[in-house]
């Protein structure tokens, strides 16, 4: 696997399931998808209902959450591909892919997340998007 191949793998892993501090009123300790996707859902509102009141808020609030979640998960996976250079092709692609796989199977079978919006104050990944 290619040093390139190798970041854009560790980042889309890392932006599924990596859990990040919500900056902000809001608690919460989720993966940068989760921003993403309360962004969305926002916007959504926003252009249904208009932007009244505290809606161009929480509109920036989850923006800023998103960007900067994007921001640091990207230098995440640009210094590990980077760091993984010199190693051979296979072996690159075979540790991207454990540390993947590791990282999936923790967010998958252990609640890591407080989810601030949620049904229940901890989830895992499942619990998260379920």
């Amino acid at each position: 696997m290619s040093p390139r191949a190798t970041r854009w793998l560790l980042f889309g892993a890392l932006v599924l399931a990596l859990p990040l501090p919500t900056i902000g009123p809001f608690d919460g300790f989720v993966p940068t998808v989760r921003y993403a996707i309360l962004l969305g859902a926002a916007g959504a509102v926003a252009l249904a209902e208009g932007a009244a009141g505290p809606v161009p808020g929480i509109l920036a609030l989850l923006g800023a959450n998103l960007a900067l979640g994007l921001a640091l998960v990207w230098a995440l996976a640009w210094g590990l591909a980077r760091l993984s250079r010199a190693l051979p092709d296979g072996l690159r692609g075979g540790l991207a892919l454990a540390a993947v796989a590791a990282l999936l199977g923790v967010a998958s079978l252990f609640e890591i997340y407080e989810t601030g919006f949620g049904r229940a104050p901890r989830a895992n990944l499942f619990g998260l998007f379920g």
